[in-house]
């Protein structure tokens, strides 16, 4: 890295298929993928807020737009069958945000080595269906 990104820490939330025998992914009775979530500390983060929107209807929800740099070893700390990607979530400072679309590699400026990991990620509050995954 040409300058250290930030003192952020996030925590990723992995989503990791269960697979069955053969390696393929175990399906439940509602046609989806069942899977075990694993939570892991990145150091050295940068994050921020980009876009924020409130509506005013039976429930107010605020959508937030955020984006995110991580370390680019920031895969090593992921456990064994896992990958950052748009199935993932993050926290910064107790909001959860959900990746969306997949995370991209910048090379660094003076080579072609990677420099770090964009996201870009949603989180909307104020949820009539807290916990679950709310696509926007």
């Amino acid at each position: 890295m040409v300058y250290a990104l930030g003192a952020e820490q996030l925590v990723l939330h992995l989503r990791i298929p269960i697979l069955d025998g053969n390696g393929k992914p175990v399906i439940n009775a509602y046609g989806r993928r069942q899977i075990v979530e694993a939570d892991v500390t990145a150091t050295g983060c940068a994050f921020w807020v980009t876009e924020s929107q409130e509506t005013e209807n039976a429930v107010t929800a605020t959508k937030l737009t955020g984006r995110g740099m991580l370390p680019p070893d920031v895969e090593t700390l992921l456990p064994p069958g896992s990958t950052l990607d748009h199935t993932a979530a993050v926290t910064w400072q107790g909001i959860k945000f959900e990746v969306h679309g997949p995370p991209r590699p910048v090379a660094n400026i003076r080579d072609t080595d990677v420099d770090h990991i964009t996201i870009t990620c949603r989180s909307y509050l104020g949820s009539s269906i807290p916990g679950t995954r709310e696509d926007g």
